[in-house]
């Protein structure tokens, strides 16, 4: 694995506020994004009615650039914040990275 990897999370509307504040004290990072996005799974038991109706749900996209070796520690952060659903993350190598 790449030193440098992105943890991408996605987190319900509700546990936004929440995320953020469990990630702004980590020393680990120096920052993250997070962006809308929309989400649709086949797994409607977890979807209010207004969201079975639009046949998905809006969620925020979370990325965090990182070390490697901190994965586990932002993971286990974010594993505090208390939610009904579990956040669904992806781990991805990062090949380059920089300013332009």
């Amino acid at each position: 694995m790449p030193d440098t990897v992105n943890l991408t999370v996605y987190v319900e509307q509700k546990r936004k506020e929440d995320v953020i504040d469990c990630l702004l004290p980590l020393t680990c990072i120096s920052g993250f994004s997070i962006s809308p996005c929309f989400g649709y799974s086949r797994d409607n038991a977890k979807l209010d009615l207004a969201e079975q109706v639009a046949g998905g749900r809006q969620l925020w996209k979370l990325d965090i650039l990182h070390s490697d070796k901190d994965t586990n520690a932002i993971i286990s952060a974010l594993q505090s914040v208390n939610t009904h659903n579990p956040m669904r993350y992806v781990l991805s190598p990062v090949i380059s990275h920089g300013h332009i």
